[in-house]
């Protein structure tokens, strides 16, 4: 089939990642084409059969952008002539479904985030009004797939776990990791984490915290800086996650909004002893708390503090939940991902 993917990049956030893990599966056996609105910054390993092009919308004007990115939207779909579209993201959704408005195409959308970090009422109106045009509409967290008004239409495909598993819990440096870029630090939870640090960095002199992220140039909240935290390091963008990842002792998320974090589940495949918090929503659906993982209160700075108090102090809990971990993980196999997505796109294509 000709399978045609809209996205607004191919580089940076979890959303694009799996995207082209996605196209690089579905171009073994599809001719597959990628639509990107932002190409500035190198992309994810694709795959040299994937023709990527780029929509240009350069209108200072709001209204001149949606109708210009709408006509050009659906110039690419007129062009291409696919069997099947895919959509990641709700903007670049509500787009495509408009812009494929009487071409009886065949959509696929996937909400990529927990419906609720949407708080503008007039997209919450916009997507009532539009989704339902969607054939099949895929969520990385069954609580939104449940909470949606479409059930028929709706379902869960959670993220891959890409990594080969690493069990060896040996020489791990006493590093507390997370993953985030500082542009997404409310998201991420990024100011009530080195909250958190703060409350323990003096009692754990052999202890330091690593945010592992694209650093931009962000304006962050008052009292944190990339400067002189008490061993708070900004590490910037690894293309070596996995060796990041297995020489940490603890991985944490003080996320504020989840869907189905990648980096948590890379973080379990690895080996990381994980504290994670009960936001919406997706973390909690992969952490069974002091089983595989330690769950804090949301937006709790003292919670979080004493969660990772408590693995810091006991190495053997540390241990448990690092093998508990990556058995876990194992539920999230990047093959389960391949075969859901493929059984989807042939239901779809017979509708």
């Amino acid at each position: 089939m000709k399978i045609l993917f809209f996205i607004n990049k191919l580089y940076g956030g979890g959303a694009e990642r799996v995207s082209s893990i996605l196209m690089n599966h579905l171009c073994e056996n599809h001719e597959t084409t990628a639509v990107v609105f932002d190409d500035k910054e190198k992309s994810y390993q694709i795959n040299s059969s994937i023709s990527v092009h780029k929509i240009s919308v350069n209108n200072t004007s709001r209204i001149v952008r949606f109708i210009n990115r709408i006509r050009k939207i659906r110039k690419e779909i007129k062009k291409n002539t696919p069997d099947i579209i895919i959509s990641f993201l709700t903007p670049i959704n509500i787009y495509v479904l408009i812009a494929s408005l009487f071409l009886k195409k065949r959509i696929i959308i996937s909400e990529r985030s927990t419906l609720n970090r949407t708080k503008s009422r007039f997209v919450r109106l916009i997507r009532k009004l539009i989704y339902p045009m969607a054939n099949r509409i895929v969520f990385v967290t069954k609580t939104d797939c449940q909470n949606f008004w479409l059930p028929q239409k709706s379902l869960t495909i959670y993220n891959p776990a890409i990594f080969e598993p690493f069990n060896n819990y040996e020489n791990r440096q006493k590093t507390i990791i997370t993953i985030a870029s500082n542009g997404r630090w409310h998201i991420k939870g990024l100011d009530l984490l080195i909250k958190a640090w703060a409350i323990i960095a003096q009692q754990n002199p052999e202890w330091a915290l690593e945010i592992c992220g694209k650093i931009r140039n962000t304006q962050l909240p008052d009292g944190i800086t990339l400067q002189n935290q008490e061993r708070v390091r900004w590490i910037g963008w690894t293309d070596n996650i996995t060796e990041t990842l297995q020489i940490k002792s603890i991985f944490v998320l003080a996320s504020r909004f989840e869907g189905c974090p990648n980096s948590l589940i890379e973080a379990m495949s690895q080996g990381c002893a994980c504290v994670v918090t009960d936001c919406d929503c997706g973390p909690k659906e992969i952490i069974t708390n002091d089983v595989d993982g330690l769950i804090a209160k949301s937006e709790n700075v003292d919670d979080i503090a004493a969660k990772l108090q408590m693995l810091i102090d006991d190495e053997n809990m540390r241990r448990r939940l690092s093998a508990k971990a990556i058995e876990k993980a194992k539920l999230f196999d990047k093959h389960i991902f391949y075969a859901k997505w493929d059984n989807l796109i042939s239901e779809t294509a017979t509708e």
